[in-house]
């Protein structure tokens, strides 16, 4: 069962995007003590309201990870006809009207209005338990906080609002906060709020947060924090180390509560956010999830677009095809654009460390085998894979009782990604969902947030940054290595032991919307795009998709997004430079 169960999703009608030019112009729909907040299932309500922007199909839901997020030295934007793209972040040609970075600003802000009401109002009836009341405060607490993170990550200064707008004066929105200022308030938000946060009780709490999670969020905003001052080209302050401090601080507290750990099997984890499962190894890896639910078929309007877009599934659309579209599994393994693939940097950190566990599953290693009629035409039915050369595992013959075999070495008649090392992007695989039919463009695949793995390389990092390569950096480092059954690291420096992590968190968290970020706090992010002509140059990039040499040639202007358009003309706020 999702957390956010689906009666819920009948909230977003009422408290839907609206339809007004400006979000900081908006007038909230008029949910005040008299009609609203009167009891418990009131409180209960409106706070999965203010959880629904994260899944939004301008968040989680899909336009996040793919056009803000996804424009990194990792990945690259694959289409079969390169003459027309989209403007984005991802393609490097975004602008101050593109439509994906005005939507996501105003999701936010939505998020903020819903949480700013709700607190104000929680306490209208105290006949309701008061630790109901405190809990549904801190989570909303919370939430504020994530919201602003996600502002400020993008954009950095921005307007600080911390009133529903209808009770604001129409001058407060004259002006951006100064992002440390904002900073400032997330924390106060969350650590607020991290007492009366609810703990971890069983595997399957992963929809709504929870106290190690938003310890791990913490460390996320701290080290993001820490390395602000490259983004902006100045030099370190007495606040790094600080940050560095807390970073390590929260993310050792998870550790450190026994609560979490890695899963056995790294594919497992993401089949779970597919097959709409929970931790089901048994261990508390997946920390906090968006849960989408359904196909967008009936009055449920909560399905995503992961594993539709960024992800692994048929070529061929089966959602209108009867005897094929109400079943699961190969037989039926959902559409999928395939919009991201693998670049070959990525490719090559997994044949460096020989992890084949991660980068076998990160990147597809097989396509659908499909039946042929009498003259060799495709039929579009699946009757099994066929693997690359060097990709099926010795002891795999079939799936469910389908045969996989293997290209021979100089065979790619009818399979071009095999004869080249830039192929899709399959972390989020559409053959594992359970709800059927399965939609062409809708998917019930949750996204995951926050995993115990970030976590840990986020202690390493912190830790080696302090103090260098300790026992601890190690100890936290080597655990993901070795659940990926990869060669412990040891003997490193200072300096390398960096390189390391930076590398492990690509060949562990690809494709989760975390690289462009990380680049970006380690002042790596305009290098790294510009390093990525000579992969798009090398023999083992497709020359199909020589065109994604585009996509990394970024300016500084990307360390931040454009302030939209219509925010400007409503509410006249200062560009960000270069946009």
């Amino acid at each position: 069962m999702k957390t956010i169960k689906n009666i819920f999703f009948g909230l977003l009608v009422v408290l839907g995007c609206s339809s007004c030019n400006s979000f900081l112009d908006v007038t909230p729909a008029e949910l005040t003590q008299k009609t609203f907040y009167k009891s418990e299932n009131d409180l209960k309500s409106a706070l999965i309201g203010a959880y629904a922007p994260l899944n939004y199909e301008q968040f989680y839901g899909g336009i996040y990870p793919l056009y803000l997020t996804g424009g990194d030295d990792l990945s690259f934007y694959q289409r079969p006809n390169p003459g027309n793209p989209p403007t984005s972040m991802l393609l490097a040609n975004a602008n101050s009207s593109t439509a994906e970075i005005a939507t996501f600003w105003k999701a936010l802000y939505e998020g903020i209005n819903r949480v700013n009401l709700l607190l104000e109002n929680v306490d209208n009836n105290k006949e309701i338990s008061q630790d109901i009341r405190k809990r549904t405060a801190a989570e909303a607490k919370f939430l504020r906080g994530f919201f602003y993170f996600n502002l400020t990550q993008g954009w950095g200064d921005v307007p600080l609002v911390l009133e529903s707008l209808k009770k604001i004066d129409e001058s407060i929105f004259k002006s951006r906060t100064s992002k440390e200022l904002v900073y400032d308030q997330i924390v106060t938000d969350i650590t607020e709020a991290l007492p009366l946060l609810p703990e971890v009780k069983d595997l399957s709490h992963t929809g709504t947060i929870t106290q190690t999670a938003a310890k791990g969020i913490l460390a996320r905003i701290y080290l993001f924090r820490a390395g602000e001052h490259y983004r902006d080209g100045v030099a370190e302050d007495a606040n790094t180390r600080k940050y560095y401090e807390e970073a390590k601080k929260w993310a050792l507290e998870v550790k450190n509560s026994g609560v979490h750990g890695l899963a056995p099997a790294y594919d497992k984890v993401f089949i779970d956010l597919s097959a709409d499962k929970y931790n089901s190894q048994g261990v508390n890896e997946s920390m906090w999830e968006a849960e989408m639910t359904g196909n967008r078929e009936g009055e449920i309007q909560a399905a995503g677009r992961i594993g539709n877009t960024i992800g692994f599934g048929s070529r061929i659309d089966y959602s209108q095809v009867d005897g094929i579209k109400d079943n699961t599994g190969m037989v039926n393994p959902g559409y999928s654009y395939r919009f991201i693939y693998g670049s070959l940097k990525l490719y090559r950190m997994y044949e460096q460390e020989g992890d084949v566990v991660r980068g076998d599953w990160n990147i597809a290693p097989f396509e659908y085998t499909y039946a042929e009629d009498s003259k060799g035409n495709k039929t579009g039915v699946v009757v099994g894979r066929t693997y690359y050369f060097g990709k099926k595992p010795k002891e795999l013959t079939e799936v469910e009782g389908m045969p996989c075999i293997e290209l021979a070495e100089g065979d790619y008649k009818g399979y071009p990604d095999s004869q080249y090392k830039t192929r899709c992007a399959a972390k989020f695989r559409r053959e594992y969902e359970q709800v059927v039919p399965k939609a062409k463009n809708f998917t019930p695949i949750n996204y995951p947030i926050l995993r115990y793995s970030d976590v840990l390389l986020m202690l390493a990092e912190a830790e080696n940054y302090l103090n260098g390569p300790t026992e601890l950096a190690y100890d936290c480092i080597n655990q993901v290595r070795t659940r990926a059954k990869i060669k412990p690291l040891t003997g490193l420096d200072q300096k390398s032991f960096l390189e390391a992590i930076k590398k492990e968190r690509a060949m562990e968290l690809c494709f989760e919307g975390v690289r462009r970020w990380d680049l970006i706090r380690w002042g790596d992010f305009l290098k790294y795009m510009g390093n990525m002509q000579n992969y798009v140059n090398d023999e083992d990039w497709n020359p199909a998709h020589k065109y994604a040499s585009e996509y990394y040639q970024v300016t500084p202007a990307y360390n931040y997004f454009p302030i939209p358009d219509l925010e400007i003309g409503s509410n006249p706020l200062a560009q960000n430079p270069g946009w």
